[in-house]
């Protein structure tokens, strides 16, 4: 890494580390993706759940698809679907998605309205994998 690089990732990771949500966000997708950093699953976990605790969806959405595949961290449903509804209810289309799959997953009679408007919502914004879904629901 360049001087350079270096002397900016450096600001970066101070500012969050004084709770700088922006900050958090951006450190934490560089560290989870590996952007310009080497990939680092446990700094981006704490550094996105900074963020996701401040209100960034994209945020929430990482930090719960992190609990919910065990990227980083345990698995863990009920800690997933903890940070994809914020992130669903702030327009994320795969947040909605991935909430109404562990709802049903939970207790389909239970969750099951929920769960389908997440799905509207979710295949509204376009997302397809709702749509099938949703197509899959209306077959049983």
């Amino acid at each position: 890494m360049d001087p350079e690089t270096e002397a900016k990732l450096k600001a970066v990771i101070e500012l969050c580390e004084e709770g700088d949500p922006e900050a958090c966000a951006f450190l934490g997708k560089e560290f989870y993706f590996g952007w310009n950093i080497d990939q680092d699953l446990d700094r981006a976990l704490r550094y996105l759940t900074c963020a996701a605790e401040a209100g960034d969806a994209v945020s929430q959405f990482l930090v719960g698809f992190m609990h919910w595949s065990g990227r980083g961290t345990e698995p863990d449903a009920e800690e997933a679907l903890r940070w994809f509804l914020p992130a669903a209810e702030q327009g994320v289309p795969e947040a909605m998605y991935n909430a109404a799959k562990i709802l049903l997953a939970k207790d389909p009679e239970k969750n099951g309205e929920e769960a389908r408007r997440w799905l509207v919502r979710s295949a509204n914004a376009g997302y397809d994998a709702a749509r099938d879904m949703l197509s899959d629901l209306e077959d049983d």
